[in-house]
């Protein structure tokens, strides 16, 4: 077993002090208190992380504050850390609470790219045929989990894109959508359902999936499968007493900036569910979103 080294403990809760409240300055006696040690124990330690440039010290108050060659050092770690990591523990257990896959996407372009796929405990679960690196096309009826949050100059985009793949008037879409947006973000998170239909889920998703171009996977184009999806995709209020099959029940974590950094999903309901389980499922989504957000140091919009 490694032993415990007192003066590199000492290191991580001063620099924890320090970022915990990065404007209040701590003078020595602050700082030892803090550790529980004589002032002369951690002086040495102080001194010697104020000449690697870790600590400034104020030249008459006599206080320290966190010094600018961590800037690059937490710019490294920030870099290092793919938010898919830290969303990976978080997708197991809301895997396993769900019963059903859980899949994290994150944006590139107009596109949302599958990041990660995480099966429950209990089996191998439907992901609508999507895999590792599949892209789909941010535009209504899919992405509402990230186009709630959007200003209104990049949600008019977001309807624009629909309008074209799913040949429904720009307006109309904005009409339909509008009040679900606002519940998405009163709510935190996003239901969609596919018009079932004589088509059953499944056999929905796999005309939407993008077919290979030259050895390479191309965007879903909702082009081809707008007549088995309706514009109403996304449900707003939820009846209790209702059912529903949803294609995915979806919710943003967000980065230090309040920008949708990842979204976590759970896909592919294989029967449809009761109104009260979608809610449910839902609060899960979005309490598993707000744990990346944490993870991450980000904030909410």
């Amino acid at each position: 077993m490694a032993r415990n080294s007192p003066q590199t403990d000492r290191i991580v809760m001063l620099t924890e002090l320090l970022a915990d409240e990065p404007e209040t300055p701590r003078s020595l006696a602050d700082i030892a208190r803090h550790l529980g040690v004589a002032k002369a124990t951690c002086y040495p330690m102080v001194v010697a992380l104020t000449e690697a440039g870790w600590l400034i010290r104020h030249p008459t108050r006599k206080t320290y504050r966190l010094g600018p060659a961590l800037i690059p050092i937490g710019r490294a770690a920030e870099t290092a850390t793919d938010v898919v990591d830290l969303a990976r523990s978080v997708m197991h257990e809301l895997a396993d609470a769900s019963d059903m896959a859980s899949i994290a996407f994150v944006q590139s372009g107009s596109d949302v790219v599958v990041a990660e796929v995480v099966q429950p405990v209990g089996g191998r679960r439907g992901t609508l045929g999507l895999r590792l690196g599949d892209k789909v096309l941010l535009a209504p009826p899919i992405g509402s989990g990230i186009a709630a949050w959007y200003p209104p100059e990049q949600r008019k985009e977001w309807y624009a894109l629909g309008g074209q793949n799913l040949g429904v008037e720009v307006d109309v879409l904005r009409a339909t959508y509008e009040p679900a947006l606002a519940l998405v973000r009163e709510r935190g998170y996003a239901v969609e359902c596919m018009e079932q239909k004589q088509h059953s889920l499944a056999d929905a998703v796999s005309e939407l999936r993008g077919r290979g171009v030259g050895g390479h996977r191309s965007t879903v184009a909702l082009r081809e499968a707008r007549k088995l999806l309706s514009a109403d995709a996304v449900v707003g209020d939820i009846d209790p007493e209702g059912s529903y099959q949803p294609l995915s029940i979806n919710a943003a974590a967000f980065d230090r900036d309040g920008e949708p950094a990842v979204v976590l999903c759970v896909a592919d309901a294989s029967r449809p569910m009761s109104g009260v389980r979608t809610a449910e499922i839902g609060e899960l989504v979005r309490d598993a979103a707000a744990r990346v957000t944490a993870a991450m140091h980000g904030r909410h919009p």
